[in-house]
């Protein structure tokens, strides 16, 4: 429901926003990798000056988020997970259904914009590869979630396949999706992107409940501020 409220798009939505079950094929183009010494992510409570953290995040580095994560090529990976919000969130928590009662009134959720942040941290060797089973699970995840009709979005699906784009320092790739907003009941098409460098690996979806969508120039520009943002060196 989370997701949904903030604009999140479908993929967050379908897969249950779970930080491991993305980090688990091949290509990307490396031409604007760099290796600037090991970083973690972090899940700040404002980001991009207008966004508010609902939550806390979370993060999970027990041994059996490290071993899925070292099957798609993170090495010691910790998974981290976050949720903003224009809107005002106040003590609502994604982990604790209870708090619900928290949600913004409809009028400002009609407003809201969000982003979601799913990714992790460790040591990469290849990047490349990397990123390519984090999408690969992507449309594993989605493709399972139709399947069960399970994820609290109709009609969710993939549109294309993941097109490169330039994030300084990175492999990355952006990919859209088409769904229908559970809240304005209007389809959208939009935009989220995924990088990967030599210690962070991350995906970042954007989303308002305007139903205009989100583009994927903005995509592109929203996950290169927000990973400037939650990068920080160990």
């Amino acid at each position: 429901m989370a997701a949904i409220v903030v604009g999140a798009v479908a993929v967050v939505t379908a897969i249950g926003v779970g930080a491991y079950v993305l980090l688990g094929g091949e290509g990307g183009g490396a031409a604007g990798l760099t290796d600037d010494g090991p970083h973690k992510l972090t899940v700040p409570k404002t980001v991009l000056d207008e966004y508010q953290r609902f939550g806390d995040g979370s993060e999970e580095s027990g041994s059996d988020t490290a071993k899925d994560m070292e099957k798609s090529g993170v090495k010691n990976g910790t998974a981290v997970l976050g949720q903003w919000s224009t809107a005002d969130f106040g003590n609502y928590d994604p982990a604790d259904p209870s708090t619900a009662g928290d949600f913004p009134d409809r009028d400002e959720l009609l407003s809201a914009k969000g982003i979601t942040m799913v990714g992790g941290y460790g040591e990469i060797a290849d990047p490349e590869k990397t990123l390519d089973k984090f999408f690969a699970n992507i449309q594993e995840q989605v493709e399972k979630s139709a399947e069960q009709n399970t994820g609290g979005m109709e009609n969710a699906e993939l549109v294309g396949e993941p097109e490169e784009v330039e994030i300084a320092g990175t492999v990355a790739k952006c990919q859209s999706t088409k769904s229908t907003n559970a809240l304005t009941n209007k389809e959208s098409t939009d935009w989220f992107c995924a990088w990967a460098d030599r210690s962070t690996v991350g995906m970042v979806s954007p989303g308002d409940n305007a139903g205009t969508g989100v583009g994927k120039d903005t995509a592109v520009e929203l996950t290169t501020k927000l990973r400037e943002q939650i990068r920080v060196k160990v």
